[in-house]
């Protein structure tokens, strides 16, 4: 807490009342200048002090519920995206990869699942996983852990649904497979252009946010998939009739066009 104020004295002519951080302001500092006479400077701080510390304290008060803490908004989904991949890029160097393959697809694997990441680069991350898998004796850990990745949520920025890729895997093993959407996210919308609302290969999505590994629903905020199941799922389990509801509209009808976001 920023002490009271610091009084400086000008030739006994002005007094220099100093408030560090009195204001939300761009100045570090308020400073009040009082033209006093020497001989009334003793009796006029006698006076002005008392109320003088009442008025910054008040509005030290004041400041701090408006403008000195910043203003949480909770609309973020995060996670640990390095988690998402440590138990594949482990397997790997099992499976006898050498270190530096290994982290280099994990880390581009992870930071796909970033909110600035492409629609399909978590898709395309995932198949560099099973190519990789591919060449170390078609390794099945590594090949079910890349399926559970592909699956893993994404952030978001705004708790919107993120929007699938529109676009089919190079690996038949990753065929079918999106990835979940996160527990609090607003599934009455989707970011982006609005044209991966749906995954590839599905007229719909029931429940709304929940993937070939998760079919009962969406992930809970910030958790790994490969933390709640070790099997990947089938694909197609989550396909349901044109009629069902999409991306949590109650209607229980394709929109014939979605709304701008």
């Amino acid at each position: 807490m920023a002490p009271p104020f610091t009084l400086l004295s000008l030739d006994f002519h002005f007094i220099l009342l100093l408030r560090p951080g009195a204001f939300p302001t761009p100045f570090t500092s308020v400073v009040l200048l009082l033209p006093l006479r020497s001989s009334e400077s003793c009796q006029c701080l006698s006076i002005i002090m008392p109320f003088l510390s009442v008025v910054f304290l008040l509005t030290s008060v004041l400041c701090g519920m408006t403008g000195a803490a910043p203003i949480r908004h909770d609309k973020r989904i995060d996670q640990v995206i390095s988690a998402s991949t440590a138990d594949w890029q482990q397997a790997c160097v099992t499976s006898g990869g050498s270190s530096d393959q290994c982290s280099s697809i994990a880390v581009t694997a992870f930071t796909s699942l970033l909110e600035e990441g492409g629609v399909c680069d978590q898709q395309d991350s995932g198949d560099q996983m099973i190519d990789l898998a591919k060449q170390l004796g078609n390794d099945s850990e590594m090949i079910r852990l890349a399926q559970l990745f592909v699956q893993q949520p994404r952030n978001s920025a705004t708790k919107l649904q993120v929007p699938y890729c529109q676009v089919a895997p190079r690996n038949m093993e990753l065929n079918g497979l999106f990835h979940c959407q996160f527990a609090s996210s607003d599934f009455t919308r989707f970011s982006g252009d609005q044209t991966g609302n749906v995954p590839l290969g599905l007229n719909s999505l029931n429940p709304a946010g929940s993937c070939p590994a998760k079919t009962d629903g969406p992930v809970p905020d910030g958790e790994e998939l490969n933390a709640l199941t070790q099997d990947p799922g089938s694909p197609g389990t989550t396909m349901q009739p044109s009629t069902t509801s999409v991306a949590g509209d109650p209607s229980g009808s394709m929109p014939s066009s979605c709304p701008d976001v």
